[in-house]
């Protein structure tokens, strides 16, 4: 017979909105509960945003390396892939443990198990090599996160997701990778400067069918400048083993032939594992169903992040946010949630990113669109970019509305461009500013 727990309010999954949920509730006086079936921490630091930027950190420093080759750096850089992967490992291989460390030091109680729901307030946790533990909860936050989708074709099991080219021990010369989308470009932006002759199978007819079209396309430039080869419209319709290496069969006909094939077709949620129904929440295949107050269709059940099925970017930030709103909820200060203007990176080689109102369809909408090219600008020109550019969406007011930027910088970029969508902020605000100069911030001024 299964142990029976009570507390105030029980977390499924223990990433970065888990967390931080559970730590607001404790430090409130909630008797909490989280729930992790996998790795504490979740994905963004063991699998997916800090380990694969670790490697995009050695891709960046070849990069300004070779753009200033014969013109002040002289010798070849290149990158030693089973070095940088045990660089990467020394941070990801104590993220879980120090996790639950963390737990143990703020005396917050968890359990490592598979939990599914077995009532609108109760789930059973399943253990390994424990028995079962039956938790019964006030409040539920259900913050289970994504995985890679799988793919059907015939010998699609011999793909690997992202979590297993992010631990690959060697780079094989030839890389396939199924996708359009952040992690496709991301990984095949890492292989090829490693390099790996990648190519990229895409589905649609275009990459980012998010992101502004034009500013695409100059990526997409860049990805072939980087000797990245790109199909559209393609299906891998068969894979097989062939000795040592994989042999993809096309919806053209054509055969390809790679030491690896990563999957990086999208991502589903986890709640298929949760037994919602037993709660009486619903959900769909796009995730959880959540109202402005992020309850589920059970007013008991919340759900945060990449699981729940809300207009925003499933982006680690967004899932920290929503869970300190879900904290505010259950504490008794309820209101619909506002999200501020979220920034969106594409952490490949250049880097894209966007924030604020869509600059490819600004201009219908009775905004100003200013198309920029920045390569030659200073920012650009002293590490010796070979491509940057802007677009930014002007309202009739004269605030920045909205950007799409493509560039080496436009991490740092975006979040300057961020604040000035949620401060409204004018040119005339802007050139009120002091910023240090030359810098990425002192060319703010100019984008209006």
């Amino acid at each position: 017979m299964s142990e029976t727990k009570q507390y105030d309010v029980a977390i499924i999954g223990a990433g970065p909105a888990g967390l931080a949920a559970a730590h607001e509730l404790h430090d409130a006086g909630k008797q909490v509960v989280i729930i992790e079936k996998y790795l504490w921490g979740g994905t963004c630091p063991n699998y997916g945003c800090d380990p694969k930027k670790i490697l995009l950190g050695a891709v960046e420093a070849k990069e300004y390396a070779d753009f200033l080759t014969g013109t002040g750096i002289d010798g070849k850089v290149t990158i030693n892939w089973a070095d940088l992967m045990a660089r990467k490992n020394q941070y990801t291989d104590g993220i879980s443990q120090g996790t639950e460390q963390s737990l143990v030091t703020s005396g917050i109680d968890y359990l490592a198990g598979q939990a599914a729901f077995i009532d609108e307030h109760t789930a059973l946790v399943s253990q390994d090599n424990q028995d079962d533990v039956q938790v019964t909860a006030t409040d539920w936050i259900v913050a289970v996160g994504q995985r890679p989708a799988e793919l059907t074709f015939p010998g699609a099991e011999l793909t690997i997701d992202s979590e297993q080219f992010l631990d690959l021990s060697s780079l094989p010369d030839e890389v396939v990778i199924v996708g359009g989308g952040f992690v496709a470009i991301e990984f095949a932006t890492i292989a090829a400067a490693a390099g790996a002759n990648v190519t990229l199978l895409v589905h649609s007819d275009q990459l980012l069918r998010s992101f502004d079209d034009e500013m695409v396309d100059s990526l997409m430039d860049q990805l072939d400048d980087r000797g990245i080869h790109m199909y559209f419209d393609t299906e891998v319709t068969e894979l097989k083993a062939v000795d040592d290496e994989f042999e993809a069969t096309l919806s053209f006909g054509n055969t390809l032939t790679a030491g690896v094939v990563v999957r990086a077709a999208g991502r589903v949620g986890n709640h298929d594992t949760l037994a919602l129904d037993q709660a009486q929440v619903q959900f769909s295949d796009e995730g959880i169903l959540v109202d402005r107050h992020l309850r589920t269709s059970n007013a008991h059940v919340y759900a945060v992040g990449d699981v729940a099925y809300s207009p925003v970017p499933k982006i680690t930030p967004v899932a920290s946010y929503e869970a300190h709103h879900v904290v505010q909820e259950i504490l008794g200060n309820s209101q619909p949630i506002t999200y501020p203007a979220i920034p969106v990176v594409v952490y490949g080689t250049p880097k894209l990113a966007k924030v604020g109102v869509a600059t490819d369809t600004a201009a219908q909408n009775s905004y100003t669109v200013n198309d920029i090219d920045m390569t030659s600008w200073y920012t650009a020109y002293r590490q010796g970019e070979p491509a940057s550019r802007i677009r930014v969406a002007i309202d009739q007011a004269g605030r920045l509305a909205g950007a799409t930027v493509m560039s080496s910088h436009a991490d740092e970029l975006i979040n300057y461009l961020t604040t000035a969508i949620n401060q409204g902020l004018t040119k005339e605000a802007v050139t009120q500013q002091l910023f240090a100069y030359p810098s990425v911030a002192s060319d703010l001024s100019y984008f209006f």
